[in-house]
């Protein structure tokens, strides 16, 4: 019988959990696809993003068997230093991934990387595009030059599209090999049912926002764009974990602001189970984000047949050519003369751009070969 390689991955929420987004997402079909080839551990923590409260029924800090995989659910009393040092010196693991560069799980195995000896593959996930860089930079910049200086020769990227590869090259350009060691594997998004009917009534629009509400989000520049608005009949549904209190403070006095003839509403957290049936009441997708590594609220959307409003700071890009949206440049006039032509669709000229925004979906589906791409990065 041949022994799979051990993959060891960290990643600071999981399932049972889906507040943190896209990355339960990501992990979670990661696996799926390596399964044949890999034998998988993963460890994070024991509760949900923003969560006080571990998951009810869960063990902690041990190794749990489930679907097919190995999974540590890690109280906080387990997330110490000396606690992951233990992990990773498991001399069986053959591959350590980190799904993120500035979470805790990462921050902690580069810091002792040079002790440990160990090799890692480290998926910044956006965290280096400058939109997201700018955030909290004085915080970010010192651990950079600390990789830059003494840990980038223990590192193997993971970039997910063009974009990151050069923003991951543009940071780090050279390790002991010469080029940064930087593997593009696509992203790995769920697709969601598309729905059966897609009407929509000309002159009003639906919108819904879907992300963690965080000023990487851009859900200030979208308050501030409503407020410009004059015409009757938008509706914007907000749903996503409030990450930042006092940003979420400063959006809603913004929102306090629109005009009446506009309907804002903060409708909480929506299991990621129930996402595309939630999806499916609304016209349109808005988001717009100072900056996405993949979007899989994005994505989602399109799987759904639901047209996108979102920035040119996505991967995504020429939809209005395409007909499933538009992605526009972080400017109030851009955003309220599509947000006018986006009132001004009817039924019929809607019925086309939903099935065009479904075809985004299948098209990136069909057109990558996750399996062959990933078992590269894990070589």
């Amino acid at each position: 019988m041949i022994t799979k390689p051990k993959l060891l991955i960290f990643i600071e929420y999981f399932l049972p959990g889906f507040k943190s987004g896209g990355p339960v997402q990501s992990v979670k079909n990661l696996i799926i696809i390596l399964q044949p080839y890999y034998s998988i551990f993963v460890v994070t923590r024991d509760r949900d993003f923003l969560d006080t409260q571990p998951y009810d029924g869960i063990a902690p800090d041990t190794w749990l068997c489930k679907d097919g995989y190995q999974i540590m659910y890690c109280s906080p009393a387990k997330l110490t230093m000396r606690s992951i040092y233990r992990l990773v010196q498991e001399p069986s693991f053959d591959f350590i991934y980190a799904n993120s560069l500035f979470g805790q799980f990462s921050i902690k195995l580069l810091s002792m990387a040079w002790i440990t000896g160990k090799r890692f593959i480290i998926a910044p996930r956006g965290e280096l595009h400058k939109g997201a860089l700018r955030l909290k930079y004085y915080k970010k910049y010192p651990f950079l030059q600390l990789i830059k200086r003494v840990f980038k020769s223990q590192i193997k990227w993971h970039a997910t599209d063009e974009n990151e590869l050069k923003a991951i090259r543009s940071f780090f350009p050279k390790s002991q090999i010469g080029l940064v060691p930087v593997v593009l594997a696509p992203d790995t998004p769920e697709q969601l049912t598309q729905r059966t009917v897609a009407l929509k009534q000309k002159g009003k629009a639906r919108f819904i926002f879907v992300s963690r509400i965080t000023p990487k989000k851009g859900l200030d520049f979208l308050a501030n764009v409503l407020k410009l608005q004059t015409a009757e009949g938008i509706e914007l549904d907000i749903y996503g974990p409030i990450d930042d209190l006092n940003y979420w403070q400063i959006c809603q006095k913004e929102f306090s602001l629109v005009a009446d003839s506009c309907t804002v509403r903060y409708k909480g957290v929506a299991e990621h189970s129930q996402i595309s049936r939630v999806l499916a009441d609304y016209d349109y997708f808005i988001l717009p984000t100072r900056g996405e590594n993949f979007g899989h609220a994005i994505f989602e959307a399109f799987s759904v047949g639901l047209p996108v409003l979102i920035s040119d700071q996505t991967q995504w890009r020429n939809l209005e050519q395409q007909q499933a949206g538009w992605d526009i440049p972080l400017t109030d006039r851009h955003w309220l003369d599509t947000i006018k032509k986006a009132m001004e669709i009817d039924t019929e000229t809607y019925s086309v751009m939903s099935q065009a925004a479904r075809t985004v979906a299948d098209t990136y589906m069909n057109s990558e070969s996750f399996a062959e791409k990933y078992r590269l990065l894990f070589s």
